[in-house]
């Protein structure tokens, strides 16, 4: 059943730094030929593990030099990288300095995208995939979703039925696949929320070039209701199994439009 409790989404995990420093005569003392990448992982492990969280400002530049002791312009780099990988916000001028932020999602979902993308994954291994991902999501929100979970799956129904939707393929389609974002994002595990997302963004490029039949979007909003209302009763096995038949009914089709 749907609880109304929050959820946070925690660091999923630390890297640990690569190697040891070849030289070092302190501990935090980095003599490397690539300083600056081994300063940006060292704060980047102690931004992950909570020791400077969202929204508070870096040690300031002069204290980060003395404990590194390395060139200003070698900081600069590791500061850049860190603002690069999403983890701070430079801010320049008499109040300036590096304000630490969360995570960038959409960076790291972007980029698992270019990599499948780059590795010629096709629609065919992806839905295989989401074959195992999406009945997973299912289950996970049906049994642990929220009120603003349900709900929101609860409004892209909505939007499918409105007969605008059904009559533009890629309205239609957009919101389609929003409706198995919004379980991935019920799920409350960040793994399967970024993999679906991933997923879902690459089959919006090839699926969008599918036109299907009116007919078939509209038993395509059946089999969601079937999704929706199996989640919202929190029968994790039944909305698993729903949204199995459903993805593959998807395959059959593709396989049919595109032969």
């Amino acid at each position: 059943m749907a609880k109304t409790n929050n959820r946070r989404i925690e660091p999923v995990g630390i890297t640990p730094l690569g190697g040891p420093a070849t030289s070092s005569t302190s501990n935090s003392r980095v003599i490397t030929p690539k300083a600056a990448r081994q300063i940006s992982e060292s704060l980047k492990e102690r931004i992950l593990s909570g020791e400077f969280p969202p929204g508070s400002y870096l040690p300031a530049a002069g204290e980060l030099l003395e404990e590194f002791e390395v060139s200003r312009p070698t900081l600069r780099e590791a500061l850049n990288t860190l603002e690069t990988d999403g983890l701070v916000r430079l801010r320049r001028g008499p109040n300036g300095g590096a304000i630490v932020q969360s995570p960038d999602n959409a960076a790291i979902i972007r980029q698992l995208g270019f990599l499948l993308r780059y590795d010629g994954t096709t629609i065919e291994q992806l839905m295989d995939v989401r074959l195992l991902v999406d009945p997973l999501a299912a289950r996970l929100v049906a049994e642990q979703g929220t009120e603003e979970d349900i709900g929101r799956l609860r409004q892209s129904l909505e939007r499918q039925r409105d007969p605008k939707t059904i009559r533009n393929h890629e309205a239609w389609f957009k919101e389609n696949l929003y409706f198995h974002w919004a379980i991935a994002a019920g799920s409350g595990n960040p793994v399967v929320r970024v993999l679906s997302e991933s997923l879902h963004n690459i089959t919006l490029d090839g699926g969008l070039k599918i036109r299907v039949k009116q007919s078939e979007r509209l038993t395509s909003i059946e089999e969601h209701e079937a999704v929706y209302t199996a989640i919202a009763e929190g029968d994790g096995d039944k909305s698993a199994e729903m949204i199995r038949q459903h993805l593959q009914r998807s395959i059959y089709l593709r396989a049919h439009y595109t032969r």
